[in-house]
């Protein structure tokens, strides 16, 4: 299972209430079938299918087939002032 730092779930929550999304918003991250890659982007509420984390208050959404790739890792964040930026350890 994916898990997620405190740094991570506040990145999460800033950046759903920039966007004026609603209490049932979070981060998707989804499998690019055919590259293998990752992607990530905010969505109002989880896909049917999707499992869903919630850790220190926020929301993830994993995309079938995501979960399994990302077991065990951590979703981390570094924030600055000069940037806000998500990383995967582990």
């Amino acid at each position: 299972m994916l898990s997620m730092t405190a740094a991570a779930a506040s990145l999460v929550a800033d950046l759903t209430s920039d966007a004026a999304l609603p209490d049932s918003a979070g981060l998707r991250i989804e499998t690019n079938p055919a590259t293998r890659s990752l992607r990530m982007g905010l969505a109002p509420s989880p896909e049917p299918a999707d499992e869903v984390v919630v850790a220190h208050g926020a929301r993830l959404f994993l995309a079938p087939g995501t979960p399994d790739r990302l077991d065990g890792k951590v979703l981390g964040a570094e924030i600055s002032e000069e940037r806000r930026v998500f990383f995967l350890d582990g």
